[in-house]
């Protein structure tokens, strides 16, 4: 009699434990399923802003849906700060290269930015913008969230491991206007979940007030749907805790280039040891107006306007030139550059860039002080590199190396 008692006490024990468990798991999957809601809901209000009816579609060879939106109604002017902002169709100062962009050697050529629109286009009075998908939105929002900024540099990486390496001009108290410099582009074997990035950071603040504009080459599959080198810029007001975005994924950037948008193609690309190509990137800031344009080989394709911003409405503070690489938490991170360590004896063998350049209060572009650099990286060497290697004269003018092949880097 007491076995039997004691095997119903044990019963409903376990009845109860299996019962609340169930109950768990149960408000468990409403809870998750009703933020999941949430989320969806979220994105679609983003969506329904980022992509405005279009007047024309295209789709290009590599696979985008490009809509041709009145420039007039583009996604920039749903923010907040915008609103009554009218529109600048060209820079009113055009900050100028001091020394001729072609290139006279045989070592280096350049490369083209493509639309892959091939003999379409888009109609007058009229910008070009890929479509986003929810998932490009999904994705872009793993790359913005709070993280160390010491580490991130304020490309906020979050459950990511990520890694830059950087040149750098020190100079206490001096300003800037704009940072340019000619690139390598190059093909990198990435998968799903890795991006690498070629790219010059203008940046003014510190921590949650730091203002950042950051722009060149970037291969990121999850994000584009395959390993092209495509062109990206990114900004925030804030240090990525509440406003910015890469690309045109929220309202920000004003486009006026009717065929080259964010994620455009370079073709062709450098082949190692056989190959070099480059592309100009620049962004200087307008003297007059204050908005910040983004400049890729004598085409301007945009601006960031003054009104986004706080320090960067007036100058910037740092100009940097590097990359960064990332991945998954906890595993390898991918190549950086052309995939090899740098060095400075044969730069087919190497990524680069050179012409490194600030805009000065005037509006002009001049060389950053090669005795004045100094580089940063925040890996060992085997992982990633960069090498500065100071005026080489001629076309080359300021030049440095960098990349790496990544991996399980400390």
């Amino acid at each position: 009699m007491e076995y039997s008692n004691l095997s119903l006490i044990v019963l409903f024990v376990l009845t109860s434990f299996v019962l609340t468990a169930e109950t768990h798991i149960v408000y468990g999957r409403k809870a998750s399923t009703s933020t999941r809601e949430k989320e969806d809901v979220k994105l679609e209000r983003q969506l329904q802003i980022l992509n405005k009816k279009p007047i024309k579609s295209i789709m290009t060879k590599y696979g985008d849906t490009i809509d041709c939106i009145n420039i007039h109604k583009q996604p920039a002017f749903d923010h907040p700060l915008l609103k009554d902002h009218k529109i600048q169709m060209v820079p009113s100062s055009f900050s100028k290269d001091t020394s001729n962009k072609n290139i006279s050697t045989t070592i280096f050529r350049d490369s083209k930015i493509n639309n892959g629109f091939e003999n379409k286009r888009c109609p007058l009075g009229t910008i070009s913008i890929r479509r986003t998908k929810k998932e490009d939105l999904v994705n872009a929002q793993s790359l913005l969230r709070k993280a160390d900024q010491i580490r991130s540099n304020a490309y906020t990486l979050s459950h990511m491991n990520h890694h830059f390496v950087s040149v750098e001009e020190l100079s206490e108290g001096k300003t800037y206007f704009g940072g340019a410099a000619n690139m390598s582009i190059h093909g990198l074997e990435l998968t799903s979940g890795e991006f690498s990035t070629s790219q010059i950071w203008i940046q003014n603040g510190r921590s949650e007030k730091l203002n950042s504009i950051e722009f060149g080459w970037m291969a990121y599959p999850t994000l584009f749907g395959d390993n092209s080198s495509r062109l990206f810029g990114y900004w925030t007001a804030d240090g990525s805790r509440q406003t910015g975005c890469f690309n045109m994924l929220c309202p920000g950037f004003v486009q006026v280039h009717s065929d080259i948008s964010f994620g455009a193609d370079f073709d062709p690309i450098s082949v190692y040891g056989e190959d070099a190509w480059v592309v100009s990137f620049q962004v200087h800031q307008d003297l007059r107006t204050g908005n910040w344009w983004l400049t890729v080989d004598d085409m301007n394709i945009g601006y960031w306007p003054k009104e986004i911003f706080t320090h960067l409405a007036d100058n910037a503070s740092v100009i940097r030139y590097g990359g960064i690489a990332g991945a998954k938490s906890q595993m390898p991170t991918p190549p950086m550059g052309n995939g090899y360590l740098p060095q400075l004896q044969d730069f087919l063998k190497t990524a680069y860039m050179t012409r490194m350049k600030y805009a000065d209060e005037k509006g002009q572009f001049v060389n950053i002080n090669p005795y004045g650099v100094q580089t940063k990286k925040d890996t060992t060497s085997d992982c990633y590199n960069i090498l500065f290697a100071g005026n080489l004269g001629s076309d080359w003018e300021i030049s440095m190396a960098f990349g790496g092949p990544g991996g399980m880097c400390p």
